[in-house]
């Protein structure tokens, strides 16, 4: 796409979403030191008027917005210190529109995303436009959907860095070129950061855990089972310690999120189990599709058994990170919950996080 073609898309979609009195106009700005790619002067119907000056991007990762907010933030510093920030893309992905907006910088893209906040003239605009790149990604790109993203996301959460991409590869299970590629779309969207022989040096926890449920989702990606307790939910929780001695069962949403982090009382019961079919007969429940207590859940993958917060008086816990992915994809308050757990992750990872890369579980028990 031409450059003139995106600065043209970026000002009609601004024009779509003000009132017929405002006007925008384009200009080349010089700063002496430097071209940038243009300014949008804005004038409301009273008069007032500012000017944005556009940062053009064909391409605008997580990455690029800190590396083109350091260049660009010295251009428009020689030019006066009020003037507001517009970065225009063919597309921003969520991460970026994040990123874009905790620093208060403005921003459009062609699919419709636009935020614009201004004081003089006082102006706030916000619309969605596409929440997935609509262009084709390039062949060898690793996407952040599926088992294998799944398992690598948590072990890059559950394990603290750094590591290097051997290492992380045959911790999980996974061939090196494969992590090679996923830690590169990573790094690109800004979730972890790379040292320069390529190895994990930093990983942004709740972001990527973030990043994973908007792919990820604990009814669909599993094979659940929905069923409803003859003696209730408790009662089945309290059954599940003699089911486990058995074979592997691990809890997961609201009964385990109540353990480190309570929001309520826990109504529905989430379990991951190799034999759904075994497990509901031993706790005597019956199959409800519609409107289930007891959802149990055949794991999408091995990696929901690594990690285990084993427990002497009950059946295990998954990992908090677990927790957090299949509540924040879950229904009614389990989102919520999973916030709350995330915030507790995030208050102190000593009491969660490895100091060593952990080995995928894949043995029976």
């Amino acid at each position: 796409m031409e450059r003139t073609e995106l600065l043209e898309g970026a000002a009609a979609r601004l024009r779509e979403r003000l009132p017929p009195s405002w006007r925008i106009a384009t200009d080349p700005v010089n700063t002496g030191a430097a071209v940038l790619d243009t300014a949008i002067v804005l004038t409301a119907p009273n008069g007032t008027a500012t000017t944005f000056v556009v940062e053009a991007k064909q391409e605008l990762t997580p990455r690029d917005v800190s590396s083109a907010l350091s260049g660009l933030g010295r251009a428009v510093r020689a030019l006066a210190t009020n003037i507001p920030l517009l970065f225009v893309a063919p597309w921003i992905s969520p991460r970026a529109r994040e990123l874009l907006t905790a620093e208060r910088i403005n921003y459009v893209d062609l699919t419709g995303n636009v935020r614009v906040q201004l004081e003089h003239p006082a102006l706030f605009l916000s619309s969605g436009g596409a929440a997935r790149d609509p262009r084709p990604k390039p062949r060898g790109a690793a996407r952040v959907r599926g088992p294998k993203a799944g398992r690598l996301i948590r072990m890059l959460v559950d394990s603290r860095p750094p590591y290097g991409v051997r290492d992380l590869a045959a911790a999980a299970g996974l061939a090196p070129g494969y992590v090679s590629r996923m830690l590169d779309t990573l790094d690109r969207e800004g979730m972890v950061e790379r040292s320069p022989r390529g190895g994990v040096e930093n990983v942004d926890v709740a972001s990527l855990l973030r990043r994973w449920a908007e792919d990820y989702d604990v009814l669909r990606s599993n094979g659940a089972m929905g069923y409803i307790s003859r003696a209730g939910v408790a009662e089945a929780y309290a059954g599940l310690g003699a089911v486990g001695a058995d074979r592997r069962v691990a809890v997961t949403g609201s009964f385990a999120a109540v353990q480190l982090a309570p929001v309520a009382a826990p109504a529905q019961l989430f379990v991951y189990c190799d034999d759904p079919e075994a497990v509901a007969g031993a706790l005597n429940l019956l199959p409800a599709p519609q409107a289930p207590d007891v959802v149990l859940l055949r794991p999408f993958d091995d990696v929901v058994w690594t990690g285990l917060r084993r427990r002497t008086d009950a059946v295990a816990p998954v990992a908090p990170s677990q927790i957090v992915a299949d509540c924040l994809t879950g229904t009614g308050r389990m989102p919520a919950e999973g916030e709350a757990v995330l915030e507790w992750m995030m208050r102190d990872d000593t009491s969660w996080r490895h100091d060593v890369l952990l080995q995928l579980t894949t043995a029976s028990r």
